[in-house]
């Protein structure tokens, strides 16, 4: 079932479009982030959604009735929308459990139901203090409480996530996710973290040129972006040239068999190849490798015709894993070759090494 749909929507400021025909189905109980670089469109979309903007154009419906269209604008307050703010935006006169039922009947702001909503997000026994007195995440798990206690059809999130410190954000994302999950309810995300959308959220709908690009489950998106484009938008991206026939395209490192579940698999010819960092398997000059020689592919290959020797430009250390920048001898454009590998032993720029890919590999058309 869909609980939040969007059909050729529009929205311009002046002579400025902003919204340029966006269509999205959010279905009923899933998250759903729109992803975007600053600028493009993610707020607006956000607020035309819980009507405090009107759209120019399409329409906008929630639980099968239409909010915003033809001849239609529902009211913000009518529309059943929580809303989350990038900031929180509590009132800080009030107490916690004034903020939560600030939304509610009178009679219901003292009733048990603001109790239970504190506890839904780990803040029981909160209720007097204020904001002030709260955390960074404490505030935001306010704010989302605040947001369900008119029990609404849908939650929109602009970036709440934004001005918390790294470590802060990662717990206050994953205890919202736990929170919507076990409530049943239809989020909506909206941010320019990669990170953020693809570990969060159901599904992923990347904004750009005031459209939807590509809508899809995280780990379809990452792996099999429509173009080069959102390819580099969606974390790291090695594109290089390649020649395609027969369903193997070649590569300045070797010859590498293309996903044939990918968006579309384009006719042979010369082609743009997408090599995400982790399918590259990088080997230093004395046979090792910089996690102490294990890395994720196993022992460490001999050198063969499919690896491509080159030079470390960068070592960036991670703890969890090394990202590590290297110039090829061979010419790819200018470009390095983006690794990804297991942290552990630094190899300084200069450093000789070489390179293995695996496949399968996107590839799509290019002019020659």
């Amino acid at each position: 079932m869909t609980q939040l749909a969007m059909t050729g929507l529009y929205k311009a400021f002046g002579s400025l479009p902003v919204l340029t025909g966006v269509d999205l189905e959010v279905p009923a109980g899933s998250l759903t982030a729109i992803l975007g670089p600053s600028g493009s469109g993610k707020t607006t979309l956000l607020r035309v959604l819980a009507g405090f903007e009107r759209a120019d154009g399409g329409t906008v419906t929630i639980g099968g009735t239409v909010a915003d269209g033809p001849g239609v604008h529902v009211a913000p307050e009518r529309r059943r929308i929580g809303y989350v703010p990038q900031e929180g935006s509590l009132f800080p006169h009030l107490s916690v459990a004034g903020n939560v039922g600030f939304g509610l009947p009178p009679r219901e702001r003292r009733g048990r139901r603001t109790a239970e909503l504190l506890e839904s997000v780990g803040l029981g026994g909160l209720g007097k203090r204020y904001p002030h007195q709260l955390s960074g995440g404490q505030q935001q798990r306010v704010a989302l409480a605040r947001a369900l206690a008119i029990q609404p059809a849908v939650v929109l999130l602009d970036e709440p996530f934004a001005s918390l410190d790294a470590h802060l954000r990662a717990s206050v994302r994953a205890d919202v996710q736990q929170i919507f999950r076990q409530a049943g309810t239809t989020a909506v995300l909206v941010t320019h973290d990669q990170d953020e959308a693809l570990s969060t959220a159901d599904r992923v709908a990347v904004l750009r040129d005031g459209k939807i690009a590509q809508c899809a489950a995280p780990q379809d998106l990452y792996a099999r972006p429509v173009d080069a484009d959102l390819a580099s938008f969606i974390g790291d991206a090695n594109l290089l040239t390649g020649v395609l026939g027969a369903g193997v395209v070649q590569t300045i490192l070797g010859s590498l068999p293309v996903d044939p579940g990918g968006t579309a698999v384009p006719p042979p010819g010369p082609v743009t190849v997408l090599i995400r960092p982790e399918q590259v398997e990088l080997q230093a000059a004395d046979g090792s490798r910089p996690a102490d020689m294990g890395g994720p592919h196993g022992p460490a290959a001999a050198a063969g015709p499919r690896c491509l020797a080159g030079r470390v430009i960068s070592y960036g250390y991670h703890g969890h894993d090394a990202v590590v920048y290297v110039q090829p001898e061979r010419d790819t454009g200018g470009r390095a070759i983006i690794v990804r590998t297991l942290g552990g032993r630094d190899l300084p720029p200069g450093s000789p090494v070489t390179l293995r890919a695996h496949g399968p590999v996107l590839a799509w058309s290019r002019k020659s």
